[in-house]
């Protein structure tokens, strides 16, 4: 991949596909380096938004408790309406989209709540040699959407809040004992139009065979894409205070709120009427 990458950059193959590529880094040296700053630990208001490594399995255990898991379909209309959404009316991106009708679902489910606090999946390739690396590196990352005033605030404001943290990066590495009381959201992206005819090869998700599991925190998301608009969203786990029928109220207030912000994202947060139910689950991963 790097040999192609860099006769991409040169206009071309070159003469006889020899291109003189810099030495590539030492996988594990990198990885060490990174480990080493981690352990030695950092002092209150020392934040590196993109090299600060978050060792979870210190505190998971904190925050284990009884949990339900759900998967979630979506309908090919569905999802149309979600891409028009990231890319004409609002223009956001998908990822931002997906946030934003993930944290309004979330809002209208839990309407006295005006901070939730993410964790998300963050790449962070800043380092020396990082960018340059082939294979997975990247790090959890918590951010704070606070909307304010649920009674005015919008769709737009919701995306607007979470496209501004992203873009400066206005994250940090979780502090010990706070993942148990965040909500986690990890979205894995494909690539296409590879050259050369390349694929990337998506294995399938395994089906759930029970609906009760274990919960680390408030609600655990996992969305992974199986094609241009095909994505497989599974809820690894909500909290099971929140009730069995919690998943079937996420799914209806996940689909209204796409359908909201691809027709309107100046519509009000609340609304004031029950939303519409747009998309179908079922407790096992199987389509009802």
């Amino acid at each position: 991949f790097l040999r192609l990458y860099a006769e991409e950059e040169a206009s071309g193959p070159s003469a006889g596909g020899n291109v003189q590529l810099a030495p590539p880094p030492e996988q594990l040296a990198l990885l060490q380096r990174r480990l080493r700053q981690s352990l030695h630990g950092r002092l209150p208001g020392q934040v590196d938004a993109d090299h600060d490594v978050y060792h979870e399995i210190i505190c998971e255990d904190w925050g284990k408790r009884p949990g339900l898991q759900r998967r979630v379909f979506l309908e090919e209309d569905v999802m149309g309406a979600l891409y028009m959404a990231a890319s004409d009316a609002v223009g956001c991106g998908v990822d931002v989209a997906w946030l934003t009708v993930i944290m309004t679902a979330l809002y209208r489910l839990f309407p006295n709540e005006p901070r939730f606090q993410l964790i998300l999946k963050a790449a962070c390739r800043d380092g020396p040699g990082e960018s340059e690396m082939v294979g997975f590196l990247s790090e959890q990352r918590t951010l704070p959407v606070d909307v304010g005033d649920l009674e005015r605030a919008t769709l737009l404001h919701v995306a607007s809040t979470i496209d501004s943290a992203r873009r400066v990066r206005a994250w940090r590495a979780p502090v010990p004992f706070e993942a148990g009381l965040c909500i986690y959201v990890n979205i894995v992206a494909t690539v296409h139009d590879m050259p050369l005819g390349c694929k990337q090869v998506v294995r399938e998700a395994g089906v759930g065979h029970s609906g009760s599991t274990d919960a680390y925190c408030h609600l655990n998301l996992r969305l992974d894409q199986k094609g241009p608009q095909d994505w497989d969203f599974r809820i690894f786990h909500w909290d099971a205070a929140w009730g069995r029928d919690w998943g079937t109220y996420f799914a209806a207030a996940l689909g209204s709120a796409i359908l909201d912000l691809a027709e309107n994202p100046l519509a009000p947060l609340l609304p004031s009427a029950a939303p519409a139910s747009v998309c179908e689950e079922s407790p096992c991963g199987k389509p009802k």
